[in-house]
This record gives structure tokens, sequence and C-alpha cells, in this order.
């Protein structure tokens, strides 16, 4: 069946090409603006759901969130409109069409990432959230389908239909349906259906664990045992699943993933603060080339496959170490690739188990939901670069067959002649006096150090690391005998590595007192940065709630860490004006003061002077604090019914503590009537009120009214 879609002009403006994707709300073509004349995502909601007001509320919320982002780091809405076409109702978005493919399937095809790589991705999605927040937009659906790399080396966020504005209800699981992927799902979103700035952090953390790790950091059969594991379970460190993390970062991603939300960083900004405060104890590394290994005939989208049709990758990635340009250590000229029968361009140096294998085409497994191009395309077009600011990596483009990101061996001569220069330049020094003359070593990786101690025909050995704040880990630190000395050949050479700058977690310090934290700060070389107060219902007043920076961020010593100490309880006090309501005025106008825990229950007292059913007194009082988790107890002002008439008084015996039957039985044989104020009328609960006092008068005939409490057991 023909789509009716396809050929057709909406509002006068885009004309549909080619189904690209059909999801669960939308389909996606790829469409060309008549009027600026050139290529789009249209991304049209399913008819059967045009009338559904959440689905379209949503859909037009997605243009909305993102019309109000001022970052090249989302994908970016163009237009968003509605046409009345002779199919019926149109509702659609128009998107930039972005050239690349998402990172699911990048994972897909290398599996897990290096350490540089995952964060040069994650650097940029960590940007985007930042704006988002600081719009007041949370995302809720962060997941590796959402987070494009484009073929220019940008990385996008893309798909905020579940986007919502902070402080709007932010439901996770409508109908029983959850919103949003369970394996990147906060804990508070399972249990609460509630979301806010730090699901998203926690949602960015899986994603970085994914990244290191190649696997989700809780499995399950079901998205039910998912769920229960993220809620159960800490995510652990991805150091424990693959070597080479370093555990700043692996702190970074426990603190994103905790299952505490006041435990992560508080929203996008915060995170990306986290991740540039480490990002000189992370490894640095060259860029990363992608490219394609032939030309796609169709246009995709990261997105799910259409109807009927799987998606055609067929582009690779593969790390490529040299291009034409690097030069073969041999000293035989520029490399090609022509010799080793691989094409011009193609990588020599083996590949990296640790980052998984190679990508060879195939299809990525579970496509996302951002608009993406494919075009026909060579390595030397596509020659591609995900990098961010926390290392200071410079993005390198190649050009000319073949060409890729360029590296340098430590050596790369062009022929005889030169070799013949360098070893003459070597001989004469060698031979121009008895002793040598230590190089300098400091800063130099160590290899490159032991290379020239070799040169030089000197050796070495190494004590232990020592920190040091400037030299990067595993570079020399110190030298004895320090450069420019005069030695003898073979002389040894004592060197230390750098283990990178001294640094210090930031402890637990949650229920401490104000000196004891102070005094634990200080047993590790932090200082106290300063204090704020926080009210608290759990943590007591003088104590700990928490730090900034948060607990296993790494400071260096002397560092400040400011305490965040409780207040107390957020208590409130009693209103003045809830004398002389209504019970139910009364009782809503302490609900809205919204502390914690607190019950509001009824009391009856007979008031001769005040209208019945109006609140005569309040427990505690008026001015006093309504403390959480307690009960307030308002006094009802009640006055027995008239009696029969007949002038004949009868005292009112003692009926708290008795059963409504007993109650009942006793003021029957009085000639009382009895009436109760209970939701549920079982004969057995117990009379906790009674409208006349005991021991007063009323006529006989007169009606006592009660409060009764449901018992246990009953």
């Amino acid at each position: 069946m023909a789509d009716p879609v396809i050929d057709r002009l909406l509002d006068g403006r885009y004309t549909a090409q080619e189904r690209i994707a059909v999801g669960g709300m939308a389909t996606v073509y790829v469409a060309h603006d008549n009027r600026l004349d050139r290529l789009v995502a249209l991304k049209v909601m399913h008819p059967n759901l045009n009338h559904d007001p959440e689905f379209v509320a949503r859909f037009h919320r997605e243009a909305k969130a993102v019309a109000r982002l001022n970052t090249p780091r989302v994908v970016s809405v163009l237009d968003q409109g509605s046409d009345h076409t002779p199919v019926g109702l149109v509702n659609y978005l128009v998107m930039e069409l972005v050239r690349g493919w998402s990172l699911r399937q990048h994972l897909a095809a290398r599996r897990r990432l290096p350490v540089a790589e995952a964060v040069e991705i994650i650097e940029p999605v960590m940007e985007a959230l930042a704006a988002a927040h600081a719009a007041g937009i949370i995302h809720r659906d962060i997941k590796p389908e959402n987070i494009l790399l484009g073929d220019d080396g940008q990385v996008k966020v893309a798909d905020f239909g579940l986007a919502r504005p902070l402080g709007q209800p932010t439901q996770a699981l409508t109908d029983g349906v959850v919103m949003g992927t369970v394996g990147y799902l906060a804990p508070e979103q399972v249990t609460r259906g509630t979301a806010d700035t730090r699901s998203d952090v926690y949602a960015a953390g899986v994603v970085l664990f994914e990244s290191l790790t190649g696997q989700l950091p809780h499995s399950g059969a079901t998205p039910m045992s998912m769920a229960y594991q993220s809620v159960h379970g800490d995510v652990p460190a991805p150091s424990t699943i693959v070597e080479g993390v370093p555990a700043e970062l692996d702190g970074l991603v426990l603190r994103a993933t905790s299952r505490d939300p006041g435990r992560r960083p508080a929203d996008g900004a915060a995170l990306l603060d986290e991740l540039h405060r480490i990002g000189p104890y992370l490894p640095s590394a060259d860029a990363y080339q992608t490219g394609f290994t032939g030309e796609v005939e169709r246009i995709g989208l990261i997105g799910p496959p259409a109807e009927g049709s799987e998606p055609d990758y067929t582009r690779a990635y593969q790390p490529a170490d040299y291009d034409a340009d690097y030069h073969d250590a041999r000293g035989a000229g520029p490399f090609t690739g022509a010799e080793s029968g691989r094409p011009a361009g193609a990588g020599t140096a083996e590949h990296d188990p640790a980052a998984g294998p190679p990508y060879t085409g195939g299809a990525p497994s579970q496509p996302g939901t951002g608009a993406l191009y494919r075009s026909s395309a060579t390595p030397s077009q596509t020659s591609t670069s995900y990098l961010g600011a926390a290392h200071g990596h410079r993005r390198a483009t190649g050009s000319g067959t073949g060409s890729g990101l360029r590296r340098y061996a430590p050596f790369a001569v062009g022929g005889p002649a030169i070799l013949g220069l360098l070893l003459g330049f070597i001989t004469l020094r060698s031979l121009s006096s008895d002793k040598i003359e230590v190089p300098q070593l400091t800063g130099l990786s160590k290899s490159d150090a032991e290379a020239m101690l070799r040169d030089d025909g000197l050796k070495q050995t190494y004590l232990d690391p020592v920190a040091n704040l400037t030299v990067a880990a595993g570079h020399i630190a110190q030298q004895d005998p320090k450069d420019g000395a005069k030695v003898d050949k073979n002389t040894v050479i004592t060197l230390r590595l750098s283990s990178g700058p001294a640094t210090v977690a930031v402890p637990d310090l949650a229920n401490l007192t104000q000196d004891q934290a102070t005094a634990r700060l200080k047993e590790l070389d932090l200082a106290l940065g300063g204090l704020s107060n926080q009210a608290s219902d759990t943590v007591p007043a003088g104590h700990v709630i928490g730090t900034n920076p948060a607990v296993n961020t790494m400071l260096r010593p002397k560092d400040g860490v400011t305490l965040i100490m409780s207040s107390g309880p957020d208590t409130r006090q009693m209103p003045a004006d809830v004398i002389g309501k209504t019970y139910d005025a009364a009782k809503a106008e302490i609900d809205a003061l919204a502390v914690a825990g607190v019950t509001v229950q009824r009391a009856l007292t007979v008031a001769e002077d005040a209208t019945p059913g109006n609140v005569v007194g309040a427990t505690p009082g008026v001015g006093q604090e309504i403390v959480p988790n307690s009960t307030v107890t308002l006094t009802v002002a009640s006055s027995p019914d008239a009696g029969d008439g007949s002038g004949v008084q009868v005292t009112v015996p003692k009926l708290i503590g008795k059963t409504y039957r007993e109650a009942e039985g006793i003021l029957r044989q009085r000639g009382l009537k009895i009436d109760r104020f209970a939701v549920f009328g079982n004969p057995n609960d117990r009379v906790t009120a009674q409208s006349a006092q005991p021991n007063s008068k009323i006529e006989k005939g007169s009606t006592v009214h009660v409060n009764t409490v449901w018992q246990i057991g009953n």
C-alpha cells in the first residue's frame, strides 16, 4: 500500500520524498523544503494518535522544548505545524537532517570505547543537558539511541518528545506504561514515577558506563527485573568490568548513578563541571577516524527501521594510525598502503582489543529516534574526531586520497641522505668527549625517555612513582642526575614516574557534627570551604546532610569542602485563623502547609457560645510549631441535640474507651441517643471523643455525638 504522505505537499512547503523510519508515535521522512531548497527530516505523527490529547501535546512539546534551547548540542527543530489534507489531519515537526550515526550504532560496531573517546562523546551530551536544564527542561530519555555522532565531529542530543518543563508533573509511567527506557531510568522514576534534572544526570552516567564497558550496569530477562535491580542495586565501578578506567572516572560514574538523587550532581552543568575537574587526570588520546568503506545508496535515519525493510548500514569504523603522509619507520618514504595490499588510508596498526572488534557492516541493533542522513562519501571526506574541552584536544582533518588523522613517528626520516646525517651527528657527538651529558627527561613518556637514554649509551632504574601537579601520570617526574650533568657511558640514571596530581576523595561526612566533620577533613588534608544550612526531617540540627563537592569527588590537597548542615525539620506554625473555621476548611489550611507526615484529627467539645461544627481549639496551639510526623488535633464545637421536651435531666456517662456497641447500650439505658463521626461503622470501634462531657446534665432524649477509631483486630 502506497504511503499517503509520500510526494504530498504539506502547508505548501514540505514534500516528503522517502520514508526512513517508523516509531511508536511517528513516521519520519526525508523531505524537501521547497521554500529554502534544502533537505530536512519530516516527523509525522501517526493518524490514529491525532485525537489523543496527550500524544498531540507531547508531539508539540518536543518542538517547544527544543526551540527554547540555543545550543549546537541539540538536534534543531526547524518548524512545527498541522495541515488538513485529503487523507486527513497531519501533525508534523521539521528537524535538521544530521549526517552521521547514533551512539547505539557506534557501540554496536565497537562494543565498547576507549576512555578518551567515551569521555569525548559524553561531554557534549552533558553540555546539551546543561543547556536544557538551564532553560528549565528535563529530557527524560537520555540513551545511546538519542545521541547522534555527526560526520562533522559534532555530537548532538535528539528526541525531546518526552521532555517536560521543570515544575510540571513528570510522570515516568502513564497508565502503567514506562515513559523512557528502562535501562536508563533512575530509581526514583521507577519507584515514584517522577523525574527531575538529576534523573537526566543518572541516565548520562549509565550511558558513560555503557560506553566504557559495552554493557548496561543492570541486566534482566524482563524490563521489570531490570527496573528492580536499578532500585535495589548500585551501579558498579566501570573498572571492575574493564581494565584501564581511571579512578577519577569511576568516581564520576558512581556519583552520577547514585541511587540517592541527593548524592548526584544537581544538573547537567554540575555534572559537566565535575568532568572538567577530573579532565586533567584522564588519559589523552589522538583523534578517532570514522570513514565509509563504500557508498550508501539510500537515506537512513537513526530511528526504528521502516516497515518491511532493514536499514542498509555499510559504513565501517576502524581506527587509523597512519595516513598517506605517515612515513615508514624504515625510512622508505611515504607509506601508501599499496605495499601491504591495504587501500590507501587504511590503518597499519593492530586494532585495540580493549575497544572491541571493528565494525564491518550489518545492521546495528535497536536504532534510535534522531534524523540522520547518509550520503555517498569516501574516507577522505569523513575523517571525524569526537573531541571535547575536558582534555584540550585538537580536531585534525586529512586531505587527499587516503588521508586520515595524522600521527608522526619519533623518527620519520625520508631517505638515506638524512639518515646518514643523523648517524654522522650521533657519531661525532659520541667521539667529542669522554663524558656524556645527561639529557632532560622530565615530562617525557617512559618509552621516549628510555629511547633517549639508550641512544646516549645510558641506562635507567626506577624508584616508586611520585605525585606531581604538572607532569602527566606515567611520564618522568624526577631524574637523578639532573639534566646537563656529565656522566660516563653506561651510567644508570634514576627515574621516578609521575602518578599524576595527588588527589583526595571527599569523604562521607553525613550525620557528623560540624566539629567532627572539620576534623575528618583536616585528617585528609582538606579544608573547610564554608557552611550552608538546609532543613531536614531526618538529620538532626547541627549535623551534616552532605557536602559540596559530593562524596567521592577527587580534590587536591588543601582544597575546600563546603558542609551542608541540617537546620532541623522544616516546621510551620499553627495559623491563628483556623479558629472559627469549619473543620474541613481548617484541615485544608493545615494540609497546605505541607509539613511531612502530619495527620489531622477531630475532637468534639460542647461549646454553648460557638457554632456547632466550627473549630474552637487546636493542639499544638496557635503560633506553636507543627512538627513533622506528628498529629494535629482540631477541637470542634458540638451541642447535644434537643431532648424529648420532658425536662428530665440525665447525667452523661463517660464513653471514651468504650466500643461503639457498648456506648450505644449505655446511652440507651439512660434514655439518650448516639451518633458518631466515622469513616467505617464497625461496632467494635473505640470511642475517642464525645460531644457532651462526662457527668454533665442533658435532657432525656438528647443525642450524644462521638468520634470512633478503627481498632486492629476488629
